[in-house]
Order: structure tokens, then C-alpha cells, then sequence
């Protein structure tokens, strides 16, 4: 009997031994993926601006790398004050730029004060006013503004974008659409470059939408703690009994 039992015994070390180096691997594995994952962000793509408007509305965005931003005005078209709650810019000079619209739904506080001209100004539906302001900067029609559901691989974002780029002479210009009348951002992400370097922008745009975050994921990235989640993204979830990565 006590041979049994020790037998048994052994053998449960042997499996709770092998289990844990399984699931060590497992994390170094995560760990080493990360890692790599976040030296191509740091490698393709700026560092998000850490003050002004984005901040303080938590939106955060790592523009394209070269892209310098936001400027002191928004430089794709002149916008109407008070028809959007953000407009920034960053442009790399004759070469491409992302241009930023959002609006952000906030609970109204009692004021003495003069409207604003975000009370003031006619809104329509979001996604409607920036398409209306594309077709106006870049002379489309609704014929090249069918919109297409596209979820990030990585960070879980989902944007509403046109099947593929507006097709401008020597230039593309990509329109992303982010959120919903329902929720408390929407924002549209638009990237103008030329069509010859599609190849090589066309990746980086990816990466910044994949690490694109809002309200306290963007909260946790200005801190410094990304925007990716546990199971998002592509990675193996772990369950309640798996230790954090190394």
C-alpha cells in the first residue's frame, strides 16, 4: 500500500512539474511576443502627444513615424468652430499627413457661462459630417464612400472604412471611422500619402489603428501601460489560474 501511494505521489510531482513548465514556456513565449510586437510600434510609429486635447479627452493615437503634430491648426480643410470636439493634424512636409476628428459624448454641468460653439453649432450625425467634409476637400462622390465593418487583428479595435483607398491622381486617402452614435467617442482617423509608397505606408497605418485607445485604455497607455489587453489581439487567453506574464 505505502508502495501505491508512492507511486502516486511521484507521479503527480512529475505531472505538476511538467505542467509548470508548460505553462513557463507559455509565458515566455507571451512575454518574448509582446516584446517584439512593441519594438515594431516603437519602430514604425511615433510617440502618442502627451499634451493638449487628446489627453485630456483620452484619445490616444501614435501617428505614423516622420509625422510631426498636432499642428497649431487643423490642416486639411477649415471646419466650422464647434462642429467637432477635436480636430489635430500631424503632417510629415509634402509627403503625408493623418488628420483627427472626434467628438466625445459628456455629461452637461449647469453653467452661467456664454454658450460654446459646440452648443451652438448645427451637428449632424458624425460619420455623415466627416464624409460630407472628404467629398467637399477632395471632390468624391457617395459612389467611392461605401463603408465596411474591418476589425484590427491586434487590440481589438473595429473602424468603419471605405472598401479601398480614394484613389486622387499620385495620392490615397484612407478614412477610418471609429465608434457609433451609441457611444462616447467617434472618431474618424483620415491618412493622405503617396500612392506610390502604399506598400510602405499601408503597414504603419495598421499599427497605429491597432494601438488607437479611448477612455481608460487610452488612460493606461498615457500612463504607460498599452493598449493591449490579456486575450486580445491574436494572443492565447489565459484562464483565472495563469499566472501574469513574466
Amino acid at each position: 500500500m505505502k508502495r501505491l501511494s508512492a507511486i502516486a505521489l511521484g507521479a503527480g510531482l512529475v505531472l505538476a512539474v511538467g505542467c509548470g513548465t508548460q505553462n513557463y514556456d507559455k509565458r515566455l513565449e507571451l512575454t518574448l511576443e509582446r516584446m517584439a510586437y512593441e519594438k515594431k510600434l516603437n519602430d514604425n510609429l511615433n510617440d502618442a502627444p502627451t499634451k493638449g486635447k487628446l489627453e485630456e479627452l483620452r484619445i490616444y493615437v501614435r501617428p505614423p513615424k516622420d509625422m510631426t503634430g498636432p499642428t497649431q491648426t487643423f490642416q486639411m480643410t477649415v471646419v466650422e468652430p464647434g462642429k467637432f470636439d477635436v480636430e489635430s493634424s500631424f503632417i510629415e512636409q509634402d509627403k503625408q499627413s493623418m488628420h483627427l476628428l472626434a467628438r466625445v459624448k459628456r455629461p452637461k454641468t449647469p453653467s452661467k457661462k456664454a454658450p460654446t460653439p459646440a452648443e451652438t453649432t448645427p451637428r449632424g450625425d458624425f460619420n455623415t459630417d466627416v464624409l460630407d467634409l472628404v467629398k467637399n476637400v477632395y471632390g468624391v462622390g457617395d459612389d467611392v464612400l461605401h463603408l465596411k465593418e474591418e476589425k484590427m487583428q491586434r487590440g481589438g479595435n473595429t473602424f468603419k472604412t471605405t472598401d479601398k483607398p480614394l484613389d486622387l491622381n499620385a495620392k490615397n486617402v484612407q478614412i477610418y471611422l471609429y465608434g457609433s452614435k451609441t457611444s462616447p467617442y467617434e472618431v474618424a482617423l483620415i491618412f493622405e500619402y503617396p500612392k506610390a509608397e502604399h506598400a510602405t505606408v499601408y503597414p504603419k497605418i495598421k499599427l497605429c489603428l491597432e494601438s488607437f485607445a479611448v477612455e481608460e485604455k487610452a488612460k493606461r497607455a498615457f500612463a504607460g501601460g498599452g493598449t493591449e489587453v490579456e486575450g486580445e489581439g491574436g494572443e492565447a487567453p489565459t484562464d483565472e489560474s495563469t499566472p501574469p506574464p513574466i
